[in-house]
């Protein structure tokens, strides 16, 4: 791989028009990969994304906004068959391989395969034999998607998305009731890293009957010991899947409130649909690089001295008790799930709605709040949306303060001007955020790559927070690629509009391989009514 000067000659002199992505398995390791290959292909617009996997994982990638081919390699591949693949991949022609697994295959491919630009991540194996021998604990341990992200920064890309994010709508309806609904995924790779199956069934028994939720059972073979208890629930409020596929999956945990999982793909596959997870961790640790890093996720686990005791969890428990797990109660789960639950199944749908040139007329670097003018229709659409339940988000990128042609306070009068004239009108706005930082800025303290900036999702994080939003049930609205980006970043929807600058940014969008917007609608009252009528028919 080039470096120094000479790499950032390869980024620019080539055109790039081929990337190859490596990661054969685990189903967990391939779904936090989906925030790189997003990455990847944001950075490289006019690239085809190929990806590289087993069949078991290969229907997971018709989720991932940034793939465009799927290559399956054999499950059980032999020398001839790793030599073969080699040939076929180099007459492909790639211009990067970017291998996010790093295991003898993947290397081999690295090698025989031609690309100017090949990058391999960094597994941290050393830090994490450490972690396992000597219980050298990292307190804020690099996750395994930082360390797929920083492969990208190697090739030159840039980082937006740094959580696991699939393509699903969010509208699956599990249960025709309006109670909440909790799924249990109680399998895992190794029997020694699953909670014991009769704390899951107790602990089902109690969300069950004292919650009064729904429960969602996704069981594999090894758990179909929790079958024989379905006479024991309402089964109206009860719903089993065993051995389903993984896109099923996805959209059944996509439906649910709320997933308590072991230290499993399942915890990975909740993150990336946007469902809130409890993560039971015995074995493993955080520290390890693979807790789940949904934006409402958590870890339950107790603090051993011989935590972790191997890197995946397969060893076998040395002591006279598994007290990883044993000292994991019922009753400290179900706690959990009760302090958390009302909040998870009240998460609000939002619209995240682009201001100038979406929201109000575009006006080139706006500096004054006289000068504020609704667009055609949007007072009306804040009032359609907010009849149709959706809270009203408004996220601005506003760099002319970091090229200094205004100071914050001017956005901020901006901002309320806009507040005012919309609440006066009966459209309340619930929220406005702003991102006032751009790199080539000249006003020194806002010249910083932040996390904020359009497509990067902080101010939609921020938002869902402070409101508590889902963002996989909302929408993104904006004239402008950036606001598409920012939806495939933070698993909403996009909906782009032709006012602003949005004409001139669908023939960009079109040129490019980058994903599309859902619908591309004339204004901001038509993406509502879009919005509200998919709604509608899906109900």
């Amino acid at each position: 791989m080039p470096d120094g000067w000479y790499f950032w000659y390869y980024i620019f002199r080539l055109d790039m028009k081929k990337i190859l992505i490596i990661r054969f398995g685990a189903i967990g390791d391939v779904i936090l990969s989906s925030a790189a290959a997003i990455n990847l292909k944001l950075s490289f617009p006019d690239a085809e994304i190929f990806y590289l996997t087993r069949r078991r994982t290969s229907g997971l990638l018709p989720l991932f906004a940034g793939v465009d081919e799927i290559l399956e390699f054999p499950k059980k591949a032999t020398i001839k068959d790793l030599y073969r693949m080699g040939e076929y991949l180099d007459n492909l022609r790639f211009d990067m391989i970017v291998d996010l697994h790093g295991n003898f295959r993947s290397k081999y491919l690295m090698l025989h395969v031609g690309a100017p630009i090949k990058v391999q991540y960094n597994k941290r194996r050393f830090e994490r034999i450490k972690a396992v021998l000597w219980k050298k604990i990292n307190p804020n341990p690099p996750h395994t998607i930082d360390l797929y992200n920083s492969a990208v920064k190697k090739c030159g890309g840039k980082i937006y998305a740094a959580r696991p994010a699939l393509k699903i709508k969010q509208n699956r309806k599990l249960f025709d009731n309006d109670l909440p609904s909790v799924a249990f995924a109680p399998g895992a790779s190794f029997k020694v890293k699953k909670w014991p199956h009769d704390r899951f069934i107790n602990l089902i028994h109690e969300v069950h009957d004292r919650l009064q939720a729904n429960i969602v059972l996704l069981l594999t073979e090894d758990d179909k010991e929790i079958i024989a208890h379905e006479a024991e629930f309402l089964n109206d409020r009860m719903k089993t899947y065993l051995n389903a596929d993984l896109p099923l999956l996805a959209e059944v945990i996509a439906g649910a409130d709320l997933l308590i999982s072991n230290d499993s793909a399942m915890a990975h596959l909740g993150s990336a649909v946007g469902t809130p997870v409890f993560a039971i961790f015995g074995p493993t640790h955080p520290t390890l690089g693979f807790a789940p890093a949904g934006l409402y996720d958590s870890v339950i686990q107790t603090d051993e001295y011989c935590r972790p005791c191997s890197l995946h969890g397969r060893r076998k428990c040395y002591r006279d008790k598994q007290y990883c797990f044993e000292k994991i109660t019922v009753n400290d789960v179900f706690e959990k799930i009760k302090a958390n639950l009302g909040d998870f199944s009240n998460r609000a749908r939002a619209l995240f709605v682009d201001r100038d040139g979406t929201l109000i007329k575009e006006k080139g670097f706006l500096n004054n709040p006289e000068e504020v003018e609704p667009e055609e229709n949007s007072i009306k659409a804040v009032k359609l949306a907010r009849e149709a339940g959706f809270r009203i988000i408004v996220l601005s990128n506003q760099s002319g303060v970091a090229r200094g042609y205004f100071a914050e306070e001017t956005v901020r009068s901006i901002n309320r001007r806009v507040l005012r004239l919309f609440e006066l009108n009966g459209a309340p706005i619930d929220d406005i955020l702003y991102c006032p930082h751009y790199p080539e800025g000249k006003v020194r303290e806002y010249i910083i790559e932040c996390g904020c900036r359009k497509p990067a999702p902080g101010m939609v994080e921020k938002a869902c927070r402070r409101h508590n939003i889902n963002p996989f049930a909302s929408y993104v609205i904006g004239d402008k690629r950036s606001d598409v980006n920012l939806a495939y970043v933070t698993g909403a929807r996009a909906v782009m509009v032709e006012t602003g600058y949005g004409c001139d940014e669908e023939k960009k969008l079109l040129d490019s391989k980058l994903a599309r917007p859902e619908s591309i609608e004339k204004n901001l009252y038509e993406a509502v009514k879009y919005i509200v009528d998919a709604d509608k028919n899906v109900k």
